[in-house]
């Protein structure tokens, strides 16, 4: 268990932690909207691949409960799928409450909201 890949935990280089992280990403993104996400992508200023922060308020769900469920999914689904995502820091978005939010339906809608977030990227 000595590879990246088995490893259960998310490093912290690919986490946004900073508020001048989320500050950059916010100022700098694009915003792309899906079914149970939404993301704002920026084009990472390291070269060290997908980043990832979360932002998920008491307004998607009174209960902290229901909102840690729904952040370690998020987590769970980026961890799994950074090695194929572009270079990007994402700010991850759940939308709706009244969804079940589960990792592999995450997994697929992250690597469509990323495409989507290039193509818009190649158009500017």
């Amino acid at each position: 268990m000595t590879s990246a890949d088995s490893d259960p935990c998310l490093p912290r280089n690919s986490q946004l932690r900073s508020k001048s992280d989320y500050s950059h990403v916010y100022a700098n993104g694009v915003r792309v909207h899906g079914k149970y996400l939404r993301i704002v992508a920026a084009k990472s200023p390291q070269d060290i691949g997908a980043r990832m922060g979360l932002s998920v308020s008491s307004k998607f769900e009174k209960s902290a409960v229901k909102r840690n469920r729904v952040r370690r999914v998020l987590r769970a689904a980026f961890r799994l799928q950074r090695q194929s995502l572009p270079g990007l820091d994402l700010v991850l978005i759940p939308t709706r409450n009244d969804l079940s939010y589960r990792t592999p339906i995450i997994e697929d809608e992250l690597i469509e909201l990323c495409a989507k977030a290039v193509a818009k990227f190649s158009k500017d």
